[in-house]
């Protein structure tokens, strides 16, 4: 192969792609990336056989074919690169590459070990518009478990399709979030799919800034979704298991309610937060007379105790939380005042922006601690 293109697209295509390798495989093929060279374009792949993202961008191509490079070295070669134009050629053993005055040998390995893309058999089809599904995926996401413990289910998020609607929600068993948005182009009601969130972050990082997003089920069993907009492509392989019932965890009703600043509320938690200083950084929340009292304690820090001016409808509550996990649900509240609604000092409290976003609806639930 041999093609001619600008250090730009290129170090981009390939540093998108290197993200997705996997640093500790024991597969050497899968440390590299495939650049294949086809019809005017170059089409850099990356793959951990369990997420692959290909990017695609145009060159002047003057002999078709495919090679492989080791995915880090190249990328950071590549990201200390001028602007200007890039020459490469490739063997099955050797990439060379040209560029102003200097030339750099990296060795290869054969592309036809890399492992083919997964299955075009098409299942359920739906589009989105990309700003919808990237706001989704960073309103949902963080509240998914990074614990390998607790099960590839709850290590992934869910996608539910109920005709135009699409709901995402994660959860790691102490917070929810749910995200409920339009889609652009239909699917057949009742589809659901458990994706894998590092998958969901990476789509919003390569397609978030495209106009719109194309998702297919891929494969005889649908086991696979692909995520494609303009010249990328991430296809990730679904979580196999059953989601748990959500609903079940979100209070059918509530009988109190606060309406309080969102940063006033971030810095009153995280300052006590200090204070708490233990594994569960418990904070307590009492409300009463229109106003929210904030203390936290510890044998070894003292004593915290901040005052808020709220909203405040129903009767007087005080109920204890992870400050740390209200922090992160309140960081992902783009809106200047928050409202949580509460059922008892035992039981789940809702959370969601007093002015919603455009693009959805957000909510979040927060399990409390026992005092």
């Amino acid at each position: 192969m041999k093609f001619s293109c600008t250090t730009k697209e290129i170090a981009a295509a390939v540093g998108a792609a290197s993200k997705v390798v996997n640093a500790h495989t024991t597969v050497p093929i899968l440390s590299n990336v495939l650049l294949q060279a086809d019809g005017g374009k170059i089409a850099v792949r990356a793959t951990d056989l369990e997420l692959t993202l290909e990017h695609a961008f145009p060159a002047q191509v003057a002999e078709d074919g495919s090679v492989t490079v080791p995915a880090k070295l190249f990328a950071s070669y590549l990201a200390n690169l001028a602007p200007g134009t890039l020459e490469l050629t490739g063997t099955p053993t050797r990439a060379s590459v040209k560029c102003e005055r200097s030339n750099y040998d990296f060795h290869a390995l054969p592309a036809d070990e890399y492992p083919p893309l997964p299955a075009a058999a098409r299942g359920a089809h739906f589009g989105i518009a990309a700003k919808r599904l990237r706001d989704g995926i960073e309103a949902t996401i963080f509240a998914a478990s990074s614990e390998e413990a607790r099960g590839a289910v709850l290590m992934g998020t869910l996608l539910e399709v109920d005709g135009n609607a699409l709901t995402m929600v994660a959860t790691d068993g102490y917070r929810l979030a749910k995200f409920v948005t339009t889609l652009d182009e239909n699917a057949l009601s009742g589809e659901k799919f458990i994706v894998p969130s590092r998958a969901l972050a990476e789509v919003a990082r390569n397609l978030g800034s495209a106009e719109a997003i194309a998702i297919s089920a891929l494969g005889a069993q649908s086991n696979q979704l692909q995520m494609m907009s303009d010249d990328v492509a991430i296809t990730v392989r679904l979580v196999d298991g059953q989601y748990p019932n959500y609903q079940q965890v979100i209070p059918a009703k509530f009988d109190r309610t606060i309406v309080v600043s969102t940063a006033q509320l971030i810095g009153s938690l995280r300052r006590a937060e200090l204070v708490a200083g233990d594994r569960a950084s418990m904070v307590k929340l009492a409300i009463a007379n229109q106003t929210l009292i904030v203390t936290a304690s510890s044998d070894v820090s003292g004593n915290a105790y901040e005052e808020l001016e709220i909203e405040q409808t129903g009767e007087d509550l005080t109920i204890a939380f992870n400050a740390r996990y209200l922090v992160e649900i309140l960081n992902h509240v783009k809106s200047e005042k928050t409202v949580v609604e509460f059922l008892g000092p035992l039981s789940p409290a809702a959370i969601r922006p007093l002015e919603p976003l455009e693009t959805g609806q957000q909510l979040y639930v927060l399990m409390p601690l026992r005092q």
